[in-house]
């Protein structure tokens, strides 16, 4: 009897365990991150760069997404995915802009090197505008909306040969402006 008791005290406990709610964090699914090819390649970290924020002369202001923490980037995946885009502007604003031709990188499915310096390889590139057969032949950014702290934006890149990345990030970012 004190077995029966107990096996039914444990699949009691596995139940309410299983039935649990396990989506805290999934508000942001398949919204953090870029499809190429039918595939979703998450990239839940954003950071922001306006390289002028002294006056009001266009500059540079990049946008850096990626699924690894850039505080410990170890921590999450084996793998990792990164997107690199500037477009031109005076400050961030909500809006449509072009990205820059000579300025971006999608990289999928990467390992991370971090003896020293953390850098990427052996990863598959989607686009880059060093390499010819991965050039863009049109790509912008929407900002929907901008804060101190939130940001929510879309972007799409098509490339030379035809194959269109979207992606689309929303949420905290960190601000590495001067």
């Amino acid at each position: 009897m004190k077995k029966l008791k107990l096996i039914i005290k444990i699949f009691i406990v596995l139940t309410i365990i299983s039935c649990s709610s396990d989506d805290d964090n999934t508000t942001n699914d398949n919204k953090n991150g870029f499809t190429f090819q039918n595939t979703f390649y998450p990239a839940q970290y954003a950071i922001i760069t306006d390289e002028n924020t002294i006056d009001d002369s266009p500059s540079d202001i990049s946008i850096n997404l990626s699924n690894l923490n850039p505080f410990n980037p170890n921590e999450e995946s084996t793998t990792a995915n990164y997107v690199f885009f500037n477009f031109e502007a005076v400050s961030i604003n909500t809006g449509t802009f072009p990205i820059l031709p000579n300025d971006y990188v999608i990289f999928k499915n990467g390992n991370l090197d971090t003896n020293g310096n953390i850098t990427l390889s052996d990863g598959d590139t989607v686009l880059d505008n060093i390499e010819e057969e991965f050039t863009k032949i049109d790509g912008f950014v929407t900002i929907n909306s901008f804060s101190k702290t939130q940001i929510d934006l879309n972007y799409t890149f098509t490339r030379k040969d035809g194959e269109i990345i979207k992606g689309q990030f929303s949420g905290t970012y960190l601000d590495f402006s001067n």
